[in-house]
């Protein structure tokens, strides 16, 4: 097929995915939601720049520093602007891979990017900042040029590949999740072997990218490594052991083909066995290992829908192109138009949190909804009675008083910890031996003494709607030292 007509697919594809994508942004800008407690604690890493964090590893922190740095005023949207650009990008990336898998299909890079877009796990992630939407297009471009050095690529290929790939793991370490896939197409499709010098540059690259953080675990006791390692505690000798349960295994099958789309995981299981070139054949198996991990994960402890998101990339090429090559178009029109009730329900929901409610009377988007009035209230609270320092309990509500009160003349910690760290605040923002005298301590606790002096609250700041509704929320003035 001459260049140029391979071509076709790329400006309907930029005009779409542009177009989408500022529609997103857009709603993003007009959200009144706050920011949630990962959010926040992501913000919060960016402003010191590391090698790793408490639980994740560093790129969702730079990123986040970057879009700070350069917003004029900060807000829950600067924070949450990455997440539509990053798919964005990410759709592209699909497309270009799919197109040169499938040349004959003049519009395969257009139907992918679209497909990507339209999931409902992706139009979530257009409007949350999470790990996922900043491992996606690094995730989706180190498969790309492993592609391309499978079919005979350049050590430029390896090399970009590599770095990506490490860019990939800086941002989830689920990108490692690419390993299995690759090894299993090394073994078993001849096409999906590159030469061995190009492999281990590939390799060399992915390392030196990914060095910084793997050293930095290192120098502190493998933190964010024994964090992520809890996701999977039931393999640990200290532990109760595996509680196996197939409900659960169900429940996380069932949430794949909704955060997939029921008609795109259909499509993507009759694949399964469905003849297809090597290279092509070969994105099934950088879907099966992810999603048979992520089962086993669930059948013996417990595994959110999110966990599988590396799956996601390679399966929606593979379920689209055999859509395409057996002319099913009508099926990809109603597996976008069905996806897309969800794409459309999402905006809606964080424009208008308060209009959709539960039985209770409570936002469906009730984590997002008054997150920041404890901090404001907090402030005007310790300002009454003439206090500059705040420490807080929850980790919730301390994930908050760093953002909403960072402009703030208020200082804010958490209590020391008593032995290891329960949470970053606790690792980084605990009060420290040399703030003395009074404090306004927030907390969840109604029974509170000091030296023996059973204390009054000075401040309820329990939220009737939202994120914390119908919890206490007392707000102390108390010796600095009653909290060590």
């Amino acid at each position: 097929m001459p260049l140029a007509e391979t071509r076709d697919w790329l400006k309907p594809t930029l005009v779409a995915v542009g177009l989408i994508t500022l529609l997103r942004v857009v709603a993003l800008w007009g959200s009144p939601t706050d920011l949630y407690v990962d959010e926040l604690q992501y913000w919060l890493w960016g402003q010191n720049f590391d090698f790793g964090y408490y639980s994740k590893p560093p790129m969702i922190g730079w990123v986040l520093r970057l879009f700070d740095e350069l917003a004029i005023h900060r807000s829950a949207f600067t924070v949450r602007l990455p997440a539509p650009l990053f798919h964005g990008i990410t759709a592209l990336i699909l497309g270009a891979w799919a197109q040169s898998l499938a040349p004959a299909h003049r519009m395969a890079g257009l139907w992918v990017a679209m497909a990507y877009l339209s999931l409902p796990i992706v139009a979530v992630g257009s409007f949350l900042i999470s790990t996922d939407t900043i491992m996606a297009p690094f995730l989706a471009g180190a498969l790309l040029f492993y592609w391309r050095l499978c079919a005979g690529g350049t050590a430029r290929d390896a090399i970009l590949g590599g770095l990506l790939l490490g860019c990939a793991f800086l941002s989830k370490y689920a990108a490692i999740y690419f390993l299995p896939g690759a090894l299993i197409a090394y073994l078993i499709i001849p096409s999906m072997r590159p030469r061995a010098g190009l492999l281990a540059l590939y390799a060399l690259a992915f390392l030196a990218a990914a060095s910084p953080n793997i050293l930095w675990n290192f120098a502190n006791d493998l933190t964010t490594v024994s964090h992520t390692m809890d996701n999977a505690a039931w393999l640990k000798a200290e532990s109760a052991g595996p509680k196996p349960s197939l409900p659960r295994a169900f429940e996380f099958i069932a949430s794949q083909f909704l955060v997939f789309g029921p008609v795109f995981m259909v499509l993507w299981i009759a694949a399964l066995r469905a003849p297809a070139p090597g290279r092509q054949r070969a994105l099934i198996w950088f879907s099966i290992p992810v999603w048979t991990i992520v089962l086993i994960q669930a059948f013996m402890s417990r595994a959110y829908a999110n966990w599988a998101f590396a799956a996601i990339p390679a399966a929606t090429i593979a379920a689209l192109l055999f859509a395409l090559d057996r002319g099913r178009i009508r099926t990809l029109w109603a597996g976008i138009a069905l996806n897309a009730v969800v794409c459309v329900a999402i905006p809606l929901m964080t424009l208008f949190p308060t209009l959709i409610t539960d039985a209770k009377g409570q936002p469906l988007a009730k984590r997002y909804v008054n997150v920041a009035d404890i901090t404001r209230d907090a402030i005007a609270a310790a300002r009454a009675e003439g206090l500059t320092v705040i420490v807080g309990k929850h980790r919730g509500i301390l994930a908050d008083f760093f953002f909403t009160g960072a402009d703030s003349d208020m200082t804010f910690y958490a209590t020391p910890p008593k032995g290891a760290p329960n949470h970053y605040y606790q690792q980084k923002k605990a009060l420290p031996a040399d703030v003395i005298g009074p404090v306004l301590f927030v907390t969840d606790d109604m029974d509170l003494t000091c030296n023996g002096e059973t204390l009054t609250p000075v401040a309820d700041l329990s939220q009737e709607i939202g994120s914390w509704a119908g919890k206490p929320f007392p707000a102390y003035v108390i010796d600095a030292e009653c909290l060590r």
